[in-house]
């Protein structure tokens, strides 16, 4: 997965499971917020990178087993003080939950360092399997998809490709060269294919076109 890859709000917190309610507390109160592009008023996009899923899945995997948000932010805030030469720690280090207890371990394996306080059962994870299954979800993400419409009593196929960073798709009918639109779901992408095959076979059918063949 490239780093400059981008990932939209939706992409983003249906790639890991969240609420568009959580990805915009957690970005309003510093938690995690979108390392490509941060929004800039109403109306405007926001774009994280792979590694911000990474840390967005993370959080996500311990309020899932019960560590409290606050904990949560006391550690992550400590890693990003204590750890400041890793870009994302969240998405990089080995973290053991112990009771109220987020420990951290060390980049050469060595040791666990305490990130809050408190404690007892250990759990352990890796972040590398979750990196790992986010890629395979992003895949899936990014992978066109077809979509036929009816137009004049004809069948024709679209395919879509989704703009992750963007949102919505781009859309194009093999069928027909220079059919290009985009939209912002699968109900308006239909909608743009059909008007704009509609253009295309009136412009076909046109006195001038039919002349010039």
């Amino acid at each position: 997965m490239s780093s400059a890859d981008g990932f939209s709000a939706d992409v983003a917190r249906r790639a890991v499971g969240i609420t568009y309610r959580q990805l915009d507390y957690w970005d309003k109160t510093g938690l995690v917020r979108p390392s490509v592009k941060q929004a800039r008023g109403k109306g405007s996009r926001r774009v994280y990178g792979f590694e911000d899923l990474v840390e967005l899945r993370v959080i996500a995997q311990l309020l899932g087993i019960g560590v409290s948000l606050a904990t949560v932010r006391r550690a992550a805030r400590y890693v990003r003080q204590h750890f400041a030469d890793l870009i994302r720690p969240l998405a990089r280090l080995t973290l053991v939950v112990q009771g109220k207890r987020i420990l951290v371990r060390t980049t050469d394996g060595k040791a666990l360092v305490d990130a809050t306080s408190g404690g007892q059962v250990v759990i352990s994870f890796s972040v590398a399997p979750i990196a790992e299954d986010l890629r395979g979800k992003v895949t899936e993400l990014r992978s066109p998809r077809e979509i036929k419409v009816r137009v004049g009593g004809r069948s024709f196929v679209a395919v879509l490709t989704p703009d992750l960073a963007a949102g919505g798709y781009s859309i194009e009918v093999p069928e027909l060269p220079g059919v290009v639109t985009e939209a912002d779901s699968l109900p308006e992408a239909r909608r743009m294919t059909t008007d704009a095959i509609r253009l295309w076979l009136s412009v076909a059918d046109s006195p001038v076109r039919r002349r010039a063949r």
